[in-house]
């Protein structure tokens, strides 16, 4: 009888330690979404290679990417000194087809907070935005 309660008492603190850890580990990767991985881009003050989500898959000089709606999406860079008007931003779709299409706003946009910092990347078909993941190259 003394074994069985010292059974029981191992099993229900394996048990109830289980429990916590999961708890916390599930807790810790619902709070955050992996860090992208650091892109390789010598010749690039800022690119990244964005998911349809808006999450980054990699990136260089980028510190986040924000889809604020349908299609759209504001890609905010490292380096708070770059001025967007000044910039020649270069995107490119991934694996669609021709009726899709990308569009950069090289200029401070109100739909991205009108920052200096930050570039607003549509995708899409013709009068249709659409979630669609994209390449971004600042030179």
């Amino acid at each position: 009888m003394f074994e069985n309660k010292k059974i029981r008492a191992v099993v229900w603190a394996g048990a109830a330690v289980s429990l916590v850890t999961g708890g916390v580990c599930a807790g810790v990767a619902g709070a955050a979404s992996p860090a992208p991985t650091k892109a390789t881009a010598p010749y690039a003050q800022a690119a990244a290679v964005v998911n349809a989500d808006g999450t980054i898959d990699r990136s260089k000089g980028v510190a986040a990417v924000t889809k604020v709606a349908t299609g759209r999406y504001c890609v905010e860079l490292e380096d708070k000194t770059l001025d967007v008007s000044k910039l020649v931003p270069v995107a490119t779709l991934q694996l669609y087809g021709f009726e899709y299409n990308v569009q950069v706003v090289p200029r401070p946009d109100p739909t991205c907070g009108s920052r200096a910092d930050t570039i607003l990347v549509g995708t899409g078909k013709q009068n249709v935005w659409a979630d669609l993941p994209f390449d971004l190259v600042v030179p």
